[in-house]
């Protein structure tokens, strides 16, 4: 097969697994429970309100006195659109095949469930599992669209499953540890968009070869992988109203194997799409493998209980982005396809929070929340371009009794449009999220 048509349609598909808007930098998720959403995740280190809080430091296990259970969901609506800004030549092309240039609600929406339980062993010592998800993102395009070698559709889903345990070193301070096991999924789709009609005409100097017509498909890449890594955490407590927590968590490496397929047209009369292809290259299916790095991450947590109904928090947390260096895409024997540099750059996200007891069964909660993109502009994708966004949050808890209580969350997280070149295209892109987040809590 064709290495030059490999290596088109993995940089493809690495392009758009790195720089896809999620709903935290890059391709970052944060909903790792629906207690947080409600106070934009600050302190989520350090409060314990619930067992979830093994997804972000094992440490602060040892805050329970008996065997804890979280489970629930979040429901993420993205809300972004994408508007082309062709050239004459491709908006002429457009108009030819009636390929559509704009697209609204590219991201698709998704449900993040996440499951946690915590068991106090005695006074110093508990155990606990996670299992929940820290990155991911699913985009769609129109079969159609213009620039569809661009676009088309990617995903990319991860699951992590996270054994911790506590110690309770003296009354102040607690230490955490726990190995993750994440297992990812990816899948990339591209069409035939204009560009290819370009390609037929200047290259085969005859009319556009209809095997390749507008929003046909090109390109399939599937890959899955497991990929292990560790977490560590502590948890100060100067008094039962202030305490503080650190928490980190290691980079994980995945090499994402899988198929690669394409369907290129048979032309007439022995010629070749471009320079260096094979001639009639047609039904091309063999194994393919990509190297993907999901970045270390750092957070800074704090709790104060200020009066006996209300608690302010807030919280820093730091994603290594710097490390994502290289996208590197291997054949079957080990030779490089490509190997794409990466601009990224370390990302920070800080939240500030409070919450309010209004009374025995009802808990109120609120936040703010600025997640700062790692993708500088050179490197920004259609798939989707990351930008800045501020998060504005609500929460609640009801007490249906001693041991059990449900949550509910929103939040709104405004991102700017922001311009993007790519290729030989332009676009305008960008959007706002919806998160809806309910969750059960059960204490044995």
């Amino acid at each position: 097969m064709s290495k030059y048509l490999l290596k088109l349609s993995l940089v493809a598909a690495a392009t758009a697994m790195a720089t896809g808007q999620a709903h935290s930098a890059a391709f970052q998720l944060a909903e790792q429970n629906a207690t947080g959403i409600g106070r934009a995740y600050a302190g989520e280190g350090a409060i314990g309100d619930n067992a979830s809080v093994l997804g972000r430091n094992p440490a602060a296990m040892t805050l329970f006195d008996r065997p804890a259970l979280s489970v629930g969901a979040t429901y993420i609506n993205p809300a972004v659109d994408v508007e082309g800004k062709p050239t004459q030549r491709q908006a002429a092309g457009a108009a030819l095949t009636g390929s559509p240039t704009s697209s609204q609600d590219i991201a698709d929406d998704a449900v993040v469930p996440f499951f946690y339980y915590v068991q106090p062993v005695n006074e110093q010592w508990a155990v606990g599992f996670g299992a929940f998800t820290n990155y991911g993102l699913s985009t769609t395009y129109q079969d159609n669209h213009y620039a569809g070698s661009v676009a088309g559709k990617t995903s990319l889903k991860t699951l992590n499953l996270n054994p911790n345990i506590a110690f309770k070193a003296n009354p102040h301070l607690s230490l955490g540890a726990g190995i993750n096991a994440v297992y990812a999924d990816a899948e990339l789709i591209r069409h035939a968009g204009i560009a290819s009609l370009q390609v037929n005409r200047q290259t085969a100097g005859q009319p556009f070869a209809t095997s390749l017509a507008p929003g046909s498909e090109f390109v399939r890449l599937t890959g899955d992988d497991w990929g292990y890594g560790w977490n560590i955490g502590l948890l100060f407590e100067a008094d039962e109203h202030n305490r503080w927590a650190l928490a980190y968590r290691s980079k994980i490496d995945l090499t994402l194997e899988g198929q690669y397929s394409s369907a290129l047209p048979q032309l007439p009369n022995n010629q070749s799409l471009a320079p260096g292809l094979p001639v009639g290259t047609s039904g091309i299916s063999q194994p393919g493998k990509l190297d993907l790095s999901l970045p270390a991450m750092a957070e800074l947590s704090g709790f104060h209980q200020v009066q006996p109904d209300w608690a302010l928090h807030y919280g820093m947390l730091w994603t290594e982005w710097s490390t994502f260096k290289e996208l590197r895409a291997l054949d079957p024997q080990g030779g490089t396809y490509f190997d794409k540099p990466e601009g990224f750059e370390n990302s920070w996200r800080m939240s500030a929070g409070a919450t309010h007891q209004l009374n025995d069964q009802l808990t109120l909660r609120g936040g703010i929340a600025y997640d700062k993109s790692p993708v500088p502009e050179s490197a920004r994708s259609i798939s989707i371009p990351d930008v800045n966004r501020t998060w504005y949050t609500l929460g609640a808890t009801y007490a249906v009794n001693e041991n059990l209580n449900m949550d509910a969350s929103f939040a709104f997280l405004d991102g700017k449009k922001v311009d993007v070149q790519e290729n030989d295209f332009t676009f305008k892109s960008g959007g706002d999220a919806y998160l809806f987040g309910v969750q059960m809590n059960y204490a044995f």
